[in-house]
């Protein structure tokens, strides 16, 4: 059969299969979701929440604080995401989305929001912010391991990477070079902790949720989340339906625990950054967080 015989077969046999299901898939997922509906749409809500803190000028200075405002939005999309990944049962998806948010909370590459907003502020958010120059160098050194090794080719380096700009790079890494790993730059933050780790190695996630007080937080969330991004023989409690691994959305009470723990990380991101950017009335936001998240999770779900 040829090429396009093979296209006509498969997009008829789809075509096919899609009228005999469709109907049927789509009133069985708004069943499972029903009685889910109302904790959903109250996700939903506090989604709508940071847009109206956003569209309320929290980042009033964006040029001041470029870095609090992109981890503010990247979270803030995160909990957009796990809702809608909750509103079709793709718990597992949602999980993985939920690890991203605990991440803006706690620790990634862009900002660690508790470590930053802990003291010395302004420094930290400079380390940060300077950072991008070493993980340009990175890269620029990266590249030049793969030309060595025969990975990539002359031209394509010559292409990515023009005399000026590597000239560029390398001058704005030595400019910043000294706060940062002499020898394994990969953490902005090593700078911070460099007496307590004797200069050895960059801080992990786990020494820097140890440091903030929320270890119990990295042991309990962090580490089963961590199952959900990488292969895992426990993925299979989450896909099997019997003995039988399914393709089918997952109704259950994960939805709530992952949206509760959703809110209440959010909760407190939003928390800090309001306290530290002095935004709103002393206290308000902080007591309509808490009680929008009892309202939401402290109730009795009944569903599952």
């Amino acid at each position: 059969m040829n090429d396009k015989g093979v296209v006509e077969k498969y997009d008829r046999a789809l075509r096919e299969y899609a009228n005999e299901v469709l109907p049927g898939f789509w009133n069985e997922l708004k069943n499972q979701r029903r009685p889910f509906q109302p904790f959903l749409d109250k996700l939903f809500g506090f989604y709508l929440y940071c847009l109206y803190l956003t569209d309320s000028n929290l980042f009033h200075n964006d040029e001041k604080y470029p870095s609090l405002n992109i981890r503010y939005v990247k979270a803030c999309l995160a909990l957009f995401g796990i809702h809608n990944c909750l509103q079709y049962g793709l718990v597992t998806e949602s999980a993985v989305l939920l690890r991203s948010l605990f991440e803006s909370y706690l620790f990634e590459s862009y900002l660690n929001v508790k470590l930053i907003l802990q003291k010395d502020t302004e420094e930290r958010i400079g380390l940060f912010h300077d950072f991008r120059y070493v993980e340009r160098w990175n890269s620029l050194q990266a590249n030049k391991n793969l030309l060595e090794e025969g990975k990539i080719s002359k031209e394509i380096f010559d292409r990515t990477f023009t005399s000026d700009l590597i000239k560029k790079i390398e001058d704005n890494y030595l400019s910043v070079k000294s706060n940062y790993h002499p020898k394994h730059p990969y953490h902005w933050a090593w700078k911070i902790f460099r007496n307590e780790t004797k200069n050895q190695r960059n801080p992990s996630i786990h020494f820097i949720a140890d440091k903030l007080g929320l270890s119990a937080d990295c042991i309990k969330v962090y580490g089963p989340l961590s199952v959900s991004v990488h292969n895992s023989p426990s993925l299979l409690n989450l896909v099997l339906t019997g003995n039988a691994i399914t393709l089918a959305p997952n109704f259950s009470r994960s939805i709530y625990n992952i949206g509760c723990l959703s809110l209440g990380y959010l909760s407190d991101l939003i928390e800090d950054l309001v306290n530290y950017l002095e935004f709103g009335e002393p206290g308000e936001i902080s007591t309509y967080l808490s009680i929008f998240w009892i309202r939401t999770c402290n109730e009795d779900q009944g569903a599952g």
